[in-house]
């Protein structure tokens, strides 16, 4: 198969993966991330296409999807792959903030899931302050911020429960 049509199917697979998580259809969201990750895998290396950043984006999708499926430790796993990327090189992209975020929110979801409360809230209140520092204050990251807020609430309850 050519490079071009490769990116192609690519981008077409990762469309189609973001029009059905809007859609709710998680599953096919799963396959259809994994399907351009198959692809990315699969383009030569001599070809200038910034894998990376590509697969940073899936994994980012995937821990999405896997959260809204209850599957939290793929969940997890999508979400620090995802944050190898974004962590290192998420300044470089303004362009891709709300997919680090997701990120950020769906590891600390899992972590929650896992009674891993104490990190949890560390991932949320990490996510709250790239909220914050990059000023994003259109009336849906409000609704983000609110959620991560009533999150690390809820965490702050259960811990001070615990003690």
């Amino acid at each position: 198969m050519k490079a071009a049509h490769i990116l192609r199917e690519m981008q077409t697979a990762f469309r189609d993966a973001n029009r059905l998580f809007q859609h709710g259809s998680y599953e096919g969201t799963v396959e259809c991330y994994n399907k351009a990750l198959r692809l990315s895998s699969s383009l030569p290396s001599d070809i200038a296409f910034d894998r990376c950043r590509f697969d940073a984006s899936c994994q980012a999708g995937l821990s999405a999807a896997f959260g809204r499926l209850d599957k939290p430790f793929e969940s997890f796993a999508a979400a620090n792959k995802a944050l190898l990327f974004y962590d290192e090189c998420g300044e470089k992209y303004p362009a891709d903030i709300g997919r680090w975020l997701m990120a950020m929110v769906n590891q600390g979801t899992a972590l929650a899931a896992f009674s891993c409360f104490n990190d949890a809230q560390v991932a949320f209140m990490r996510a709250k302050e790239i909220f914050i520092s990059k000023g994003l204050n259109t009336p849906q990251n409000k609704q983000w911020i609110d959620m991560v807020d009533g999150n690390i609430a809820t965490l702050r309850a259960h811990l001070a429960k615990e003690q």
